[in-house]
């Protein structure tokens, strides 16, 4: 009976997980607005392919939550790497 709680509650191990899939999808997303606005259409053409799989992770995850207290979790670590991901994108964009 304790094994099933346990395994329905989502563990600080996956919400890292999901935060560094974020992460890394938002910063696609960003390079992606980027290769857009500066005419790189070959960039742009393979960030289009893999963006969809960056998010693939978190997507799974949202669907399989038991609860709602887990999907706010959930949502919440993505949120976090959102912003961090759109603040390290400007600031690498400022030093090109």
């Amino acid at each position: 009976m304790l094994e099933d709680k346990e395994d329905k509650k989502i563990t600080t191990k996956k919400l890292g997980i999901i935060f560094l899939f974020s992460l890394f999808s938002n910063f696609l997303a960003s390079w992606f607005g980027y290769a857009m606005a500066h005419g790189q259409v070959f960039t742009q053409a393979i960030l289009g392919l893999f963006i969809p799989f960056s998010n693939l992770f978190y997507s799974n995850a949202l669907i399989e939550a038991k609860s709602f207290k887990d999907r706010i979790k959930l949502t919440i670590a993505a949120g976090i790497a959102l912003s961090v991901g759109t603040t390290l994108m400007l600031l690498l964009q400022k030093h090109i």
